[in-house]
């Protein structure tokens, strides 16, 4: 794939990504991460235990993954992977069965050394309408990847 050359500007929009959450896909996804015995994550009795809830829930750090890809479809791997970042806070819990949707806006841009730092502010809502989780993320976009008028 070859370069994307884009304009940011304040109150631009992300694609935004929805996830479905499965327990299957929790599980997987603890799993993939060495986490092999019951948790709250993956048994429901644990989870009563543990959180004092009917039943598991998704991990944070799942949620992380989740917005990291949006920020990382929306910048192109070659400059996320090398200048992004992402900071979540978590509101509230995520279930199996629950439609997650990631959303962002450009908050702002900032010059760099080399090219421009794009802010966005991302948010995170279930299939209710409930934020989830808040947070922001940013990459440095290189000047390769900007129009001349941005430079």
């Amino acid at each position: 794939m070859g370069r994307v050359i884009r304009g940011y500007k304040e109150g631009d929009e992300i694609t935004p990504l929805v996830k479905e959450m499965t327990q299957e896909a929790i599980n997987l996804f603890e799993g993939s991460a060495g986490n092999t015995g019951p948790s709250q994550f993956t048994d429901e009795h644990s989870a009563k235990e543990v959180l004092g809830t009917k039943g598991t829930v998704a991990s944070g750090r799942m949620s992380l993954t989740f917005a990291i890809e949006m920020m990382r479809r929306h910048f192109g791997a070659d400059v996320f992977d090398h200048t992004g970042v992402v900071d979540l806070r978590f509101l509230r819990p995520v279930r199996p069965g629950d439609t997650i949707t990631f959303s962002g806006t450009v908050s702002g841009t900032s010059r760099e050394a080399n090219g421009s730092k794009v802010s966005v502010d991302i948010g995170v809502k279930n299939q209710r309408g409930d934020t989830t989780g808040v947070g922001q993320g940013s990459a440095i976009v290189p000047n390769a990847y900007l129009p001349a008028e941005d430079l």
